[in-house]
C-alpha cells in the first residue's frame, strides 16, 4: 500500500514539469516556405548567439528575400534604400529553389522583424517576427 501511495505522490509532483515541457521549443534548424507574399512560419523562436540553419524553399512564382532587420528597427510603409543600413542578415532565393544557409543568431534577446526587401513584397504582406529568447 505504501508503494502505491508513494507512486501517486511522485506522479503528482512531476506533473507540473511535464506540462512545462510542452512549450514551443527553441530551434536551431528551421524550415521556411516562401509563397507569393508570405512566409510560413510567420514567427520563429531561436536562442541567442547560436548557429541557426534555415532551410528555405521558395514556392512562389517570383524571387523572394529573407531579410532580418537589426534589433529595434522596423520597416515603415515600404522597404527602401533607407532600410539597407538596418539589415542584420539577408539572402535571396529564386522561384522554385531550396537553399540551406547558416547564420549566427543575434546575442540581444528580443523581437526582430524579417521581411522581403524586393519592391512591393513587404507592402503585400511578406513579413514575420524572429523572436530571440533565452532557453
Amino acid at each position: 500500500m505504501k508503494y502505491w501511495l508513494l507512486l501517486i505522490v511522485l506522479s503528482l509532483a512531476l506533473f507540473p514539469l511535464t506540462a512545462c515541457s510542452r512549450r514551443q521549443t527553441l530551434a536551431t534548424v528551421i524550415d521556411v516556405v516562401m509563397t507569393d507574399y508570405q512566409y510560413e512560419p510567420k514567427e520563429i523562436l531561436i536562442p541567442p548567439g547560436q548557429e541557426i540553419t534555415l532551410n528555405i524553399t521558395n514556392k512562389g512564382a517570383v524571387e523572394h528575400e529573407f531579410v532580418i532587420m537589426k534589433y529595434g528597427t522596423t520597416i515603415g510603409e515600404s522597404f527602401g534604400s533607407e532600410d539597407e543600413d538596418n539589415i542584420y542578415w539577408e539572402i535571396e532565393v529564386k522561384s522554385g529553389e531550396t537553399v540551406s544557409v547558416t547564420f549566427t543568431a543575434p546575442e540581444q534577446p528580443g523581437q526582430y522583424q524579417f521581411v522581403c526587401g524586393i519592391l512591393g513584397h513587404y507592402t503585400a504582406g511578406m513579413a514575420g517576427k524572429l523572436q530571440v529568447v533565452q532557453p
